[in-house]
């Protein structure tokens, strides 16, 4: 019996050794996320790029609305962290924002309506419950951008208008400019 006790005693013991939380760590948070935002553009625009090229920007659109969840997803397991792309303008539906997204939207927003420009807004990396939050601005930054997310009838064209019309019944990412702030790249991860 009294050595059923020294186990049950040692185990209640070990069960309460847990090993401290490592201290968060922003500017190693903030680089891998932007590193994770940079290899993710690269891999999205090397496709887009190619079917901009071969096809033009409806077959580009059509890529993007077939393509471009799972490759994220793939991006996602492969990096071992939840990779999003959400803005206060959707094109697709599975972009829109969770709560702690709209937060950060709204945070930027409000700094934008403040004057701030589009290239002064911050990346953030913040810990949320047992996670890392990643949010790093979207910005239009090249005019190629335009044929699918510019002016109707100015820079996207009516063939593209229509397919956009047909995949996303409900887009309002249309109307930038080079310079505009798109969205955010959301990140979580395992603290």
């Amino acid at each position: 019996m009294r050595h059923l006790l020294s186990i049950a005693a040692m185990s209640a013991l070990l069960a309460s050794c847990t090993a401290p939380e490592a201290p968060f760590d922003e500017a190693a948070a903030i680089q891998r996320g932007q590193g994770i935002a940079k290899a993710t553009f690269e891999q999205m625009f090397a496709r887009v790029k190619a079917q901009m090229e071969a096809v033009g920007p409806t077959g580009a659109v059509e890529y993007c609305s077939v393509a471009a969840l799972p490759l994220v997803d793939s991006l996602s397991a492969v990096q071992g962290v939840h990779i999003k792309r959400t803005s206060d303008r959707l094109r697709a539906p599975h972009d829109a924002p969770d709560a702690d997204e709209r937060r950060r939207l709204d945070q930027v927003l409000a700094m934008l309506a403040e004057g701030a420009k589009p290239t002064d807004i911050p990346p953030q990396a913040l810990v949320l419950g047992d996670s890392i939050a990643f949010y790093q601005p979207i910005l239009i930054n090249m005019p190629n951008c335009l044929k699918c997310h510019g002016t109707p009838g100015l820079e996207v064209d009516s063939a593209t208008m229509a397919i956009l019309a047909r995949k996303y019944p409900n887009d309002a990412a249309t109307g930038y400019a080079v310079g505009d702030f798109r969205g955010l790249w959301s990140m979580r991860w395992k603290r």
